[in-house]
């Protein structure tokens, strides 16, 4: 009886948080033009009248998208490695430093982010606003902490004696790093760049503050779009957003594995 309950807890768990997205990727195919379930009539005319700036909003999510999580990479696992290992004074102060952006809320990061901006402004004439470079830095503000911490996890359970025995065996600390460190610590990695990248992707206040005009993010334009009309195109475009998600999330447990991307346990 109790395997049962669980059981019958677990799929209607998933019929919940699943139904909202079938229902859109079948509303996509409807032939009458607005939302509505079910179908009255079925078309697939609303993937081709996906309007261009879409596309164009999409290109912009993916290159900040991917320059966050090259730069956040490159100074989250050193910054997780100096946390880890380093004895300074303000080390629990910087700590609590690199979580704090996890729990303030993305608006008023975004808040933040266009104050300096203005601050930026009058000092030199920069402007950071509705730029990819303003856009960048303000999801570094939470993409930096989530790759710090999913490093932080990871090693835990590192052994330090792993490196002293490639020390000890003729390697180079540059070469301990590359050959020894980085791949034992590779999974807090990898698993803290991807959620990095899908957050920076879905991530709206900050961009709603820092871009606009030519660094118009994806997020942004699906929202601005809805509040003129929540047509067939929109859902056509929520339902290629579902697709892509499939195929990224398949592609990786084919070629990686997702418990092993995932995995923080060697």
């Amino acid at each position: 009886m109790t395997s049962a309950a669980l059981r019958t807890v677990l799929v209607l768990t998933f019929v919940f948080l699943l139904a909202p997205i079938v229902v859109v990727v079948i509303s996509s195919f409807n032939a009458v033009g607005v939302f509505s379930f079910p179908p009255r009539a079925f078309t697939t005319r609303w993937y081709s009248e996906i309007d261009p700036s879409f596309y164009r909003a999409l290109y912009v999510s993916l290159v900040v998208a991917a320059i966050t999580v090259a730069i956040a990479v490159l100074v989250g696992v050193p910054g997780a490695l100096a946390l880890a290992r380093g004895q300074f004074a303000g080390k629990d102060a910087l700590n609590a430093l690199c979580l704090s952006p996890l729990m303030v809320p993305a608006l008023v990061i975004g808040v933040a982010a266009f104050q300096f901006s203005l601050v930026i402004w009058d000092i030199s004439g920069l402007t950071l606003g509705s730029t990819t470079a303003g856009l960048v830095l303000g999801h570094l503000t939470f993409a930096i902490p989530f790759v710090i911490r999913s490093v932080l996890a990871s090693h835990t359970r590192f052994d330090p004696s792993l490196e002293e025995a490639a020390q000890n065996l003729g390697a180079r600390p540059l070469q301990t790093f590359f050959q020894v460190t980085l791949p034992v610590l590779r999974p807090g990695i990898v698993s803290g760049a991807v959620f990095a990248f899908l957050i920076s992707l879905d991530e709206v206040p900050i961009a709603l503050f820092m871009g606009g005009g030519d660094a118009t993010t994806l997020p942004v334009k699906i929202f601005s779009a809805i509040e003129i009309s929540f047509g067939g195109d929109i859902l056509a475009v929520a339902s290629l957003i579902v697709l892509a998600s499939v195929v990224l999330m398949l592609i990786l447990d084919r070629i990686v594995g997702l418990e092993h991307l995932f995995a923080t346990r060697h």
